[in-house]
């Protein structure tokens, strides 16, 4: 490893007259690599397919699909709705019958908008409900998790389960601060939030951290608690943490029950599951933000949430409950009879990449991102992030700087043992080619000189193309 990270380094500043195969040559021992490079113009001069036909893991690359999918679809317009349903009628300040509100997987719903809703009973003054207030979360069916998330990611947000139920991304706020080396660390959450919390961690120096391999762990257990063991750094004050929701019905219940009591409303009966007939009555509704905006933070951000919620939204179309599976079969429908792309041996397990389980080939990317470059009015092309700039390219340590700071817009892709780059980049010539690199099998040890192998080889590849094509 340490040999082929000089040999990386003596040939950076010689890129220009380098071979990309002997670069290739020199990817992280193990590693399996594909590469496209392909002109927009005819007249350019640069065209590689490297592996382009091994299916690997194309990790947040995999939004590329999603978004393309659902803008093709759905529209840019398109808003998710959230809606508020009665079933009964009002004697003075009492409600003789149930209430409903209606989920159907909006990204970005708030505490606030709920809120909103509910408060529809408050200004008809209703002040007890003698009957149940039904959660309708029909609109999604099967897990919310996809098959191949790792078990030991679910407890952080960008694992927040894809629920009809979403509310405030799934995701809850916390802190652990250390109050000395090995003593315990203080925990807190804020107490509106409806989840139960036990912790025995403590604060260790770095060095005695790495010594007993000790590192801050997370279990859950039913409903919404958690228990945290093990280590956080006692050189560090403040250590944010972010929880992801285990059971979404069950937090949103709660939530609900909350808001309930903040406006004086009695209900008497349950708070429960429920499907809604033509026998209700519509009260109020809120939007999400419309589609274009969601898509554009999902490809800026790389937001697993929205990508899965969206994926699922997909599987809706034809008239059914939503599901991962339903979802992945409408996906490779969609863009098969739009963009002529054959995904059937794709797998797609989840519309954010983060299921280990994902395959594409590097040659179904680079063929999704020239259509792209046919219709650039579309935000699946236009919001991808650019280096040096915005988005999750802003700081990449491979691309931030010059040449290729400005030159590349693209989305990339990073689960465990994988790296990846697809987009675009305009290279010294004036030229614009679509590029798809791929990484896969990567085991690289903990501690490495910076900068990393990993991003040499990938800044002196990406430099090779953009000064030879």
């Amino acid at each position: 490893m340490l040999l082929r990270f000089l040999i990386l380094l003596i040939l950076a500043p010689l890129v220009h007259a380098s071979d990309w195969k002997n670069l290739i040559d020199q990817a992280p021992e193990g590693s399996q690599v594909a590469l496209v490079v392909e002109p927009l113009s005819a007249s350019a001069p640069l065209q590689i397919h490297y592996r382009d036909d091994r299916f690997l893991p194309p990790a947040s690359t995999l939004k590329l699909f999603t978004a393309s999918a659902a803008e093709l679809s759905l529209g840019p317009d398109y808003r998710f709705t959230t809606g508020l349903w009665s079933r009964g009628q009002q004697t003075g300040g009492q409600w003789h019958g149930d209430w409903l509100l209606e989920f159907t997987g909006a990204p970005d719903l708030t505490r606030r908008q709920l809120a909103d809703l509910l408060d529809n009973l408050r200004q008809r003054k209703v002040r007890e409900i003698k009957g149940d207030l039904l959660l309708d979360t029909s609109h999604f069916s099967g897990y919310d998790r996809a098959i191949g998330w790792p078990w030991n990611n679910l407890g952080v947000c960008y694992s927040a389960p894809a629920a009809a139920l979403t509310l405030e991304g799934n995701c809850v706020a916390a802190s652990l601060t250390s109050r000395g080396d090995n003593r315990p660390a203080r925990f807190f959450v804020p107490a509106h939030q409806p989840v139960e919390v036990t912790s025995d961690v403590e604060a260790m120096p770095p060095e005695q951290m790495r010594e007993s391999l000790c590192s801050l762990e997370a279990r859950l257990g039913p409903g919404n608690r958690y228990h945290l063991s093990g280590c956080i750094n006692s050189k560090r004050e403040v250590l944010p943490l972010n929880f992801a929701v285990n059971d979404p019905f069950a937090y949103g219940r709660a939530v609900v029950q909350q808001e309930l009591t903040r406006l004086g409303i009695v209900l008497r009966g349950d708070i429960k599951f429920g499907q809604r007939d033509p026998q209700w009555q519509p009260v109020a509704e809120v939007h999400s933000a419309p589609l274009g905006e969601l898509l554009a933070t999902m490809l800026q951000d790389s937001d697993n949430l929205i990508a899965d919620l969206t994926f699922k939204n997909l599987g809706a179309l034809d008239g059914q409950a939503g599901s991962f599976a339903l979802g992945e079969r409408k996906l490779k429908q969609i863009l098969t009879e739009q963009t002529g792309i054959d995904l059937t041996l794709a797998r797609m397990e989840d519309g954010s990449g983060l299921s280990r389980d994902n395959l594409v080939q590097a040659r179904q990317l680079a063929q999704l991102l020239r259509w792209l470059a046919e219709h650039p009015q579309m935000i699946s092309h236009s919001a991808l992030p650019v280096s040096g700039q915005n988005g999750t390219l802003k700081y990449r340590r491979s691309t931030r700087k010059p040449p290729l700071a400005g030159a590349i817009q693209a989305k990339s892709g990073t689960v465990n043992g994988s790296r990846n780059l697809a987009g675009y980049m305009d290279t010294a010539s004036g030229e614009r080619y679509v590029f798809v690199l791929m990484i896969s099998g990567l085991s690289l040890p903990e501690r490495m000189p910076r900068p990393t192998p990993l991003t040499v080889f990938e800044r002196s590849l990406l430099e090779w193309v953009h000064a030879n094509g």
